[in-house]
């Protein structure tokens, strides 16, 4: 699972490099884009928080991983004001415009390749624990009704 925490340390780091480009003359794109990947990471888990698969649900505490990532969540939000607002007093509100424009593309982008990479692995994993788990019950009800045929003295 995405960690929300090292997510939101990276969006912040983020924030501070465009700030620091921008007051140099600088271009900021790679910052950008890092905040823009850091927000898509921290929007992934708060999902996943809220709608763990079953790996998820054994391991660990489910509150613990919903908290944190809402504090991200919060957190994040506080990052995106200020770097939109620092968007926007640079390139103008259509800068801004511009830049929500390709955080929505992006965050679409790695939706469809990323999260979906990993959502499939996690279901793998459910469908791999589901017939071992299954395989066990069938062997354990054969072993019983072996047991039982030995014991009435049918085999």
């Amino acid at each position: 699972m995405i960690d929300p925490l090292t997510a939101l340390a990276a969006a912040s780091a983020a924030v501070s490099q465009f700030k620091n480009l921008v007051n140099a003359g600088r271009d900021g794109t790679q910052a950008l884009a890092k905040f823009a990947g850091s927000w898509a990471d921290i929007n992934e888990a708060e999902r996943r928080a809220k709608n763990p698969n079953f790996v998820d649900r054994f391991s660990g505490s489910l509150e613990e991983r919903a908290a944190t990532a809402f504090s991200a969540k919060r957190r994040a939000m506080e990052i995106k004001k200020e770097l939109e607002s620092t968007i926007s007093f640079v390139y103008g509100p259509s800068g801004l415009r511009e830049y929500k424009d390709t955080l929505r593309q992006m965050r679409e982008q790695k939706k469809r390749t990323e999260y979906r990479k990993a959502e499939t692995a996690g279901k793998i994993i459910d469908g791999i624990l589901c017939v071992i788990v299954m395989s066990i019950a069938i062997g354990l009800c054969g072993a019983f009704i072996y047991g039982l045929g030995v014991y009435k003295g049918r085999w």
